[in-house]
C-alpha cells in the first residue's frame, strides 16, 4: 500500500474539512438513526445542537480519525485551518491510479493520503460498518499539491480552496448536451403528461398517482416547478401554475405554513416520517422556499399581464407574519414547527434560510419595512451562527442536521436578494463568502466512471455535479433546489470570473443526465450485455424521456454495483434543470449558450 503523509498541526482548534464529506471535523452530536433518520418528540429541543447520523467524523474533542476515499469528496482534497495559529493547509491530490481510488483521511494533525485507499470502516446510508477486506501491498507515488498559507478566517480558508479547487489539473471538460430549447421541449411534455394531476388541478412532485405523496410544498416541490413551467410554457403551462398555486393555499394553516405532504386523494400528512408524536411537524425549509418563490410568480404574473388573486397576496402575507412571529418568539425560525400553532419543536438549524429572500421580497410589495428588519436580522443570524463557523445545516428533512449544500444555496439566495433589495456591501461581501463555501459541494473534475456503469456506458461527465449533504453521499445534476442564478448575479457584480465559472459548470451539467428517447438511460439493475433480450423486460429498465434522476454516485455509499448508475425514478432534478433553463441560460452570456 502507498501512503503519503502530511504533517498540519495538532491544535484543539483544528477546523478539518473534505469537501461535500467533513465540516469542522463533523464534530457534532449524534443520534445513530437508520434511514430515513428523523427526530423524535424526546429529542426535540427548541435549542438544538448541531445533531448528526453515523457518518464519518472526529469525535468532538478532536480525537479519532475519517477514513474516505475520493469518491466521497467533491474535490479529491484534506484541509485544516487553525484560528489560533493563524495558519492553514489545503492537500489536493487526484481521484484515482490505475482505476482505484485514493484515501483521504485525517487524524491527529496529520493527512495520510493512500492507496489502494485505507479504511478501517465503510460508510454506508447512515451508518460506519467495519471493513473485512483485505488491504493491498502495492507501489505507487500519490501526486498531490500543498498550500500551507497564513489564514485569519475561515472566509479567507474557504476562497484560497475556491481558487484553487482545479489545481490538479484533471480533465474538467463540459459535456455537449441538447440545446435549451430541445430540453424545455422534452420536459414540458413530460411534466404535462405525467405530473399532471388533473383531480388536485396540481403539477405533482412525481410520476406516481398511486404514490402515499404526490404533493408536496417548496423542498423541489409544488409552487417552485410550476413557476419555471409558467415561465418556460405557454397558455396552459401558466393556467396550470396558477391552479398549483390555488391548491397551495388550500393547504395553509393558521400558522401561515403550509402541509408538508399529500396524497392521491389530498388528503394532508407532516414531515415526521410516521415517527408517533410528530405527526404535525412541518419542516420549515418547505414554506421558506414557497414564500422566496411565491414572488418569483407574482413579478412573472405580473410581467404576463395576470392579475394576482387577492387570495395568493393575502396568502403571502400570512406566511411572512408566520416567520415574524417565530422570530419575535424565538429569535430563530428553527427546524421543524408544528403546521397549526407555529411552535417549534426542532430549532437550530439554517434549513429555512430562504424565508430572508421571501420577507425581503414581501416586504418591497407590501411596504411592510418589518419584514426587511426579519430578514435581516435572520440573515446575520444565519452568518454568525452558521456560515461563520464553516457548516450550514438543517435543508433536507431526512438527515436530521447532517452540514447539506441545500441550507447554504439557500443561504447564498438571500444574501443575494438582500443586497439587491438594501444595496448594503455587507450582504454582497456575505454573499460572497457564501459562494466561496458552496463551491466545495460541487464536483471539480470528471470522475472516471467504471466503463460498464451506464455513465460509463454514456461518457457523462461529473464537473458541475452537486453533492447534497455529508450523510447521502451522492452527487446530483444541479441545485435542490435552485437554479443558481444568485452565482450568475455575483459575476456580475463582482466582475469575479470564478463564479460564472461555477455556475456555467453546474449549469451544463444537468441535461447530460435527461433521458431522452434517442439516448435512453437505464437503471443499474439491467445488465447491458443483456439488452438485446426480452423488450418489455428492458423496456420496464429504461428511464422515460424527460426523466432526470437525481443520483450521481461517485462514492460506494449504495455499493460499488451503484457507482455510475441510478434507479428508475423521476427526481428533483428536473425541477432544478427547468429552473436553470427559465433563470440562468436566456441571462448568460455566450459562453454558455454556445457550449450547449
Amino acid at each position: 500500500m502507498a501512503i503519503k503523509i502530511i504533517d498540519t498541526f495538532r491544535n484543539p482548534d483544528n477546523y478539518v474539512f473534505i469537501p461535500a464529506c467533513c465540516y469542522a471535523g463533523n464534530q457534532f452530536d449524534v443520534l445513530p438513526y437508520s434511514y430515513p433518520p428523523m427526530f423524535r418528540p424526546e429529542d426535540a429541543k427548541i435549542d438544538m445542537q448541531v445533531t448528526v447520523t453515523d457518518v464519518p467524523r472526529l469525535e468532538k474533542d478532536g480525537s479519532g480519525k475519517i477514513e474516505v476515499t475520493t469518491g466521497d469528496a467533491a474535490v479529491p482534497c484534506v484541509g485544516v485551518f487553525s484560528p489560533s495559529a493563524g495558519r492553514a493547509v489545503l492537500v489536493f491530490t487526484v481521484q484515482q491510479i490505475e482505476g482505484r481510488n485514493i484515501g483521504l483521511a485525517y487524524e491527529g494533525g496529520k493527512i495520510p493520503l493512500t492507496w489502494p485507499a485505507r479504511r478501517e470502516k465503510v460508510y454506508g446510508m447512515t451508518k460506519l460498518f467495519e471493513n473485512l477486506s483485505q488491504w493491498e501491498d502495492l507501489p505507487a507515488e500519490i501526486p498531490c499539491r500543498v498550500l500551507d498559507f497564513p489564514c485569519e478566517s475561515l472566509a479567507r480558508f474557504f476562497r484560497v480552496f475556491f481558487e484553487n479547487r482545479k489545481i490538479m489539473g484533471m480533465d474538467a471538460s463540459p459535456p455537449k448536451t441538447l440545446s435549451p430549447e430541445k430540453q424545455a421541449e422534452i420536459q414540458l411534455k413530460k411534466f404535462n403528461e405525467m405530473n399532471w394531476h388533473e383531480g388536485l388541478g396540481i403539477y405533482m412532485v412525481g410520476t406516481d398517482r398511486s404514490h402515499f405523496q404526490v404533493w408536496q410544498p417548496g423542498w423541489v416541490g409544488g409552487a417552485m416547478s410550476g413557476y419555471a413551467l409558467m415561465k418556460l410554457g405557454g397558455k396552459r403551462e401558466t393556467e396550470r401554475a396558477i391552479s398549483t398555486l390555488c391548491f397551495l393555499f388550500s393547504t395553509q394553516c393558521e400558522s401561515g405554513f403550509f402541509h408538508g405532504v399529500a396524497d392521491n386523494e389530498g388528503n394532508f400528512f407532516g414531515d415526521g416520517f410516521n415517527v408517533e408524536g410528530a405527526e404535525r411537524w412541518h419542516l420549515l425549509r418547505k414554506s421558506a422556499d414557497v414564500l422566496a418563490f411565491l414572488f418569483k410568480h407574482f413579478d412573472l404574473m405580473k410581467k404576463k399581464g395576470i392579475p394576482i388573486p387577492n387570495e395568493f397576496a393575502e396568502g403571502a402575507r400570512r406566511t411572512a407574519d408566520g416567520f415574524v412571529r417565530l422570530w419575535k418568539k424565538y429569535g430563530q425560525f428553527g427546524q421543524f414547527v408544528d403546521v397549526h400553532t407555529g411552535e417549534i419543536r426542532v430549532g437550530g438549524s439554517a434549513g429555512p434560510a430562504s424565508a430572508c429572500a421571501g420577507l425581503a421580497k414581501a416586504s418591497a410589495y407590501f411596504g411592510e419595512p418589518e419584514y426587511l428588519r426579519v430578514a435581516e436580522e435572520a440573515a446575520q443570524s444565519y452568518y454568525d451562527g452558521f456560515l461563520s463557523k464553516g457548516y450550514t445545516v438543517g435543508g433536507p428533512g431526512e438527515i436530521l442536521q447532517c452540514p447539506d449544500s441545500e441550507s447554504a444555496f439557500g443561504l447564498l439566495e438571500s444574501f443575494a436578494v438582500l443586497y439587491e433589495t438594501t444595496q448594503n456591501p455587507k450582504w454582497l461581501g456575505y454573499a460572497k463568502e457564501c459562494a466561496d463555501f458552496c463551491s466545495s459541494w460541487v464536483v471539480s473534475y470528471n470522475y472516471r466512471f467504471p466503463e460498464k456503469s451506464e455513465f460509463g456506458r454514456h461518457g457523462m461527465k461529473s464537473v458541475g455535479t452537486v453533492f447534497a449533504n455529508v450523510q447521502n453521499k451522492h452527487s446530483a445534476p444541479g441545485i435542490c433546489t435552485f437554479s443558481g442564478d444568485s452565482l450568475l448575479k455575483l459575476a456580475r457584480w463582482t466582475g469575479d470570473p470564478l463564479y460564472r465559472e461555477l455556475i456555467e459548470d453546474i449549469a451544463l451539467s444537468i441535461p447530460q443526465f435527461l433521458s431522452t428517447d434517442e439516448n435512453p438511460i437505464y437503471d443499474w439493475n439491467t445488465d447491458p450485455a443483456l439488452r438485446d433480450g426480452d423488450p418489455a423486460l428492458i423496456e420496464s429498465h429504461k428511464l422515460p424521456a424527460g426523466f432526470i434522476n437525481e443520483r450521481v454516485n461517485l462514492s460506494d455509499w449504495e455499493g460499488e454495483r451503484c457507482v455510475g448508475g441510478v434507479f428508475n425514478g423521476s427526481c428533483w432534478s428536473e425541477t432544478s434543470n427547468l429552473l436553470t433553463l427559465a433563470e440562468v441560460v436566456p441571462f448568460s452570456d455566450v459562453s454558455l449558450l454556445h457550449s450547449f
